[in-house]
């Protein structure tokens, strides 16, 4: 599909909350594909915590701003202040607007539910012809939102893509990569220069708190191949020694990962790249873990969630066992393989002793990274009808109150326990909410986390043992709630 010869300015913006350490997937995947499919389009992306004066220094023809959930009231308001200073097409994506349709409204003049690759170019070609649209025009474009006559419009869904390799390879190049995102990384495993690669789109598994099937479908894999030709491009283009596979489950399935672990191999990779990716506990055995360490994998990331078997079943939807949580950490620490996990307090029906469940798997199987999240419920989640049901969420509550992490530990936390770490936050565990002996459990665990953490980087790094001291301490106290 061709768009006229004129030049049209897209700027495709991603509006921070904190310091990002890469660019958005979703934006750079866009734009690869606009500009392969019509070189009269000129893209800028922007990311930053306020970018309208980068927005406005682009001199768009039109603005597309993509969001999730938590941020998505901060880019409303970006986008209502360029609305009052430029009179162009604001467009707005992302996990949040297809997953909450009904909160969709100006300053946005069209919302882009799911994937947005060819929705996008469909809308760029009606811009081109005839700088506006037309609502008859609008009606028979699939994956959208609009409001006509003050009514909402949603236009039948999109179907997907069904082979994601005859995708461009994302624009990195329209991103500060040198000059952003691969400066000053710490991390533990040596490497200097770490960039993120999906692999697949999508997850087979359906956790109640995950928006990744409302926003990607069914999965959909990359092929061996196609990853291991970006892996090959990321070293040439910037010289990277470490990459993160970012997508929900690079691990899965089996075959492939056979396949790409000998790819890698064959050119050479496992001596330059150190990998870093989310797996599953209940995917992970003694041939996976082979597997892994032969493609020189440093780290995985597990969602471990509960150690109480009740709460984990709730969590997983009987996908994974407190026992499948429990090889998995212990066949990583004997193949070598650092993990990082999360686990989730606030499950509705969770008591003290699902909780000591969880400490004591804590004590017992310690992992070298932990971070402790609050059961939240997104909209396009599983858990997202029930909490309206209770009147805790809405399609126009402050989004803000939906943050999954609790506030960070400060000196303060060290001596005495904080009453106040649930407040402005949506807690679904509402029998225990203000449970004294519920609270300081969850305080028990988060200094446990805490100090795991902080023993793992001492530790991997002794040389640099006061450079990590001092960037952990750094991490951890700052921004405190």
């Amino acid at each position: 599909m061709a768009i006229n010869k004129k030049i049209l300015r897209l700027t495709l913006v991603n509006v921070w909350k904190s310091q990002m350490s890469m660019p958005h997937f979703g934006l750079t995947s866009l734009a690869a594909y606009i500009l392969n499919k019509s070189p009269n389009i000129k893209v800028t992306i922007v990311e930053g915590f306020n970018p309208l004066k980068q927005i406005l220094a682009s001199k768009p023809d039109i603005v597309g701003f993509t969001s999730d959930t938590l941020l998505f009231n901060d880019t409303k308001k970006v986008a209502i202040a360029l609305k009052k200073r430029l009179s162009v097409p604001l467009l707005i994506g992302g996990v949040h607007i297809t997953a909450s349709p009904k909160s969709f409204s100006q300053p946005f003049d069209i919302g882009v539910v799911g994937e947005g690759e060819e929705t996008l170019l469909e809308i760029l070609t009606l811009f081109s012809k005839s700088k506006k649209f037309p609502s008859i025009h609008l009606e028979k474009i699939k994956g959208i939102l609009f409001i006509s006559k003050n009514k909402l419009i949603v236009t039948p869904r999109r179907p997907l893509l069904p082979n994601i390799d005859l995708l461009p390879y994302p624009a990195r190049n329209l991103t500060p990569m040198k000059e952003v995102y691969l400066q000053k990384q710490l991390n533990p495993y040596g490497i200097k220069r770490l960039a993120t690669v999906m692999t697949s789109r999508g997850c087979p598994y359906h956790c109640v708190f995950c928006g990744s099937p409302v926003q990607w479908g069914r999965v959909r894999f990359h092929s061996p191949l196609y990853i291991v030709n970006e892996i090959k491009k990321l070293i040439a283009d910037y010289q990277v020694d470490g990459i993160m596979f970012w997508d929900d489950l690079f691990i899965a399935p089996y075959n492939r990962l056979v396949e790409l672990k000998d790819l890698i191999i064959a050119e050479n990779l496992h001596h330059r790249i150190k990998f870093i990716g989310y797996a599953r506990a209940n995917l992970i055995d003694e041939k996976t873990c082979k597997i892994l360490k032969e493609m020189n994998v440093k780290r995985l990331i597990f969602g471990l969630e509960s150690a109480s078997p009740k709460i984990l079943d709730y969590l997983k939807q009987h996908s994974v066992t407190v026992e499948d949580n429990r090889r998995a950490v212990t066949l990583c620490r004997r193949y070598q393989i650092t993990t990082s996990s999360g686990y989730i307090v606030g499950t509705p029906g969770e008591t003290v002793h699902d909780l000591q469940d969880t400490f004591d798997f804590m004590k017992k199987y310690p992992l070298d990274n932990t971070q402790i999240y609050i059961l939240t419920p997104y909209p396009g989640t599983v858990i997202w009808p029930s909490a309206q049901r209770i009147n805790l969420v809405s399609d126009n509550m402050d989004y803000s109150r939906l943050f999954v992490q609790l506030p960070s530990i400060t000196l303060r936390d060290l001596t005495a326990i904080n009453f106040h770490l649930l407040d402005n936050r949506i807690f679904l565990n509402t029998e225990y909410r203000y449970n004294k002996e519920y609270l300081e459990l969850i305080h028990k665990i988060r200094l446990l986390a805490f100090f795991q953490n902080f023993k793992f980087y001492l530790n991997i790094l002794p040389q640099n043992a006061l450079n990590i001291a001092n960037y952990i301490i750094s991490r951890q106290f700052s921004h405190a709630d």
